[in-house]
């Protein structure tokens, strides 16, 4: 008997935006590039990646708008909240997704690696409790 696979869903903050994610998460890590930066308002972001197959937008404004940040990264917005959602690169078989979005963002917890760190501002230190999630 196959066990279930665990069904991550979450979505922007006027709920307009869903999605559900199954499959193995991937690559959970912490960013602090500029882009990162300038696009989320934030000094980090918490990024996972989940396999597009398995992977669904299911809210009421399907899939997110998007902004091409760079030749081939595509950022995902609600167009109605403004939330920050995802990042989809071209050719690649993952969306990768701020943790943030996730309905129980506890459960994805970001590894070691911590992207463009020296970028992130001076007074910021981000520090990652390893237990969250896990019981």
């Amino acid at each position: 008997m196959a066990s279930k696979q665990k069904t991550f869903s979450g979505g922007c903050l006027c709920r307009h935006i869903r999605f559900e994610a199954s499959g193995k998460p991937s690559f959970p890590h912490l960013c602090s590039c500029r882009m990162c930066q300038t696009w989320s308002g934030a000094p980090t972001v918490a990024w996972v990646e989940f396999p597009l197959e398995g992977f669904a937008w299911t809210g009421p404004g399907g899939e997110p708008s998007t902004f091409q940040s760079s030749e081939k990264t595509q950022r995902g917005f609600c167009a109605k909240c403004g939330s920050s959602i995802c990042a989809l690169d071209d050719g690649y078989d993952k969306v990768s997704l701020t943790i943030a979005v996730f309905d129980e963002p506890s459960l994805l917890v970001p590894g070691k690696q911590h992207g463009y760190k020296a970028a992130a501002p001076s007074w910021w230190k981000a520090e990652i409790n390893r237990t969250a999630g896990k019981s």
